[in-house]
């Protein structure tokens, strides 16, 4: 029988216990490692654990102590968190995780080089993209040739800071997000003239659209797009739909978008993902999934497309 009160001193002490050294001390299989100090809850992509802190992106909830995340995850009631908390703690005394936050450092992006010359190429001629829809992103900042490698940068920025970067080798099939990335502010472009957003894997995906776009006499900025910074950052939990922490922050920052259309990869993963999106969106937003017919992405779309036209002007 559950009890009818708890001393304050009781629960003062529970509360002290956090919600990362509760899973670490009695359910650790629900935690996965994500990076050094970040680690994801397997049943819920979406929920994630850094510095003694916990944050629900689908559900924009958050906090430290366990008692909250009994109570906010796994809908327990108040005194029932209190007596399981109490329980464990009865059996096996928990181990703290001293956790000192570090001084944070700024989020500096990849040196630039002192031309864009190899990734115009790349872009351009390798991956068919249009030459006028690469320099608008390269003059807004957005895009930028590494000093380094030859790399080409896909920046995303809060308000005017840059916060994001997305690193595509030009010669390797290396992609990779730099160090320190917030994914919430992906490589995107935004218009108030849109009540619509049209999402894509990648940034390559993104200005394929944008250059298809042209190519049928639509102005290329004439919608809002965004990446979400590859396959590996769409959900695809089998428990629970969550949205991408890239999709939830744009639409949280974007609140005119009124409709949500998913140019995802034609494969598995890709179908997989925009049915986990498409639930989670639920009556929200008005939601159509357009992922390409006869292709695995939008730039071999692309690409079949100018080299078709091409073989129809010389026969």
């Amino acid at each position: 029988m559950s009890k009818k009160y708890i001393p304050k001193s009781t629960v003062a002490k529970i509360r002290q216990l956090s919600a990362f050294d509760y899973l670490h001390n009695y359910h650790p299989d629900l935690l996965i490692r994500n990076g050094r100090t970040d680690y994801i809850h397997a049943e819920h992509d979406s929920l994630h654990f850094s510095n003694g802190k916990w944050y629900w992106w689908s559900q924009k909830k958050g906090g430290t102590s366990a008692l909250d995340y009994l109570v906010t995850v796994e809908g327990y009631t108040f005194m029932q968190a209190c007596e399981k908390i109490m329980n464990e703690m009865n059996v096996s005394a928990p181990v703290i995780s001293h956790v000192q936050e570090k001084p944070k450092k700024p989020f500096t992006l990849p040196p630039k080089d002192e031309t864009n010359d190899d990734i115009m190429d790349y872009l351009c001629n390798v991956r068919m993209l249009d030459p006028e829809i690469v320099n608008y992103f390269i003059a807004k900042g957005q895009i930028y040739q590494s000093r380094f490698y030859k790399n080409v940068i896909f920046v995303g920025y809060d308000n005017k800071t840059p916060a994001y970067a997305f690193k595509r080798s030009i010669t390797t099939d290396m992609k990779q997000e730099h160090a320190g990335s917030n994914k919430a502010f992906s490589f995107s472009f935004s218009t108030v003239y849109s009540d619509e957003v049209h999402v894509f894997e990648g940034a390559i995906d993104m200005l394929s659209y944008m250059t298809l776009q042209k190519m049928d006499d639509i102005p290329f900025y004439r919608n809002n797009c965004l990446s979400l910074g590859g396959a590996t950052a769409v959900s695809t939990s089998q428990n629970e739909p969550d949205l991408p922490i890239a999709l939830a922050a744009y639409l949280k920052r974007n609140g005119h978008i009124r409709k949500v259309i998913l140019h995802l990869d034609n494969d598995s993963t890709g179908i997989k993902a925009a049915e986990s999106i498409q639930q989670a969106l639920g009556d929200q937003y008005s939601c159509d999934n357009q992922p390409p017919t006869y292709f695995k992405d939008i730039n071999e779309q692309l690409e079949y497309r100018i080299l078709d036209q091409k073989r129809k002007e010389n026969p």
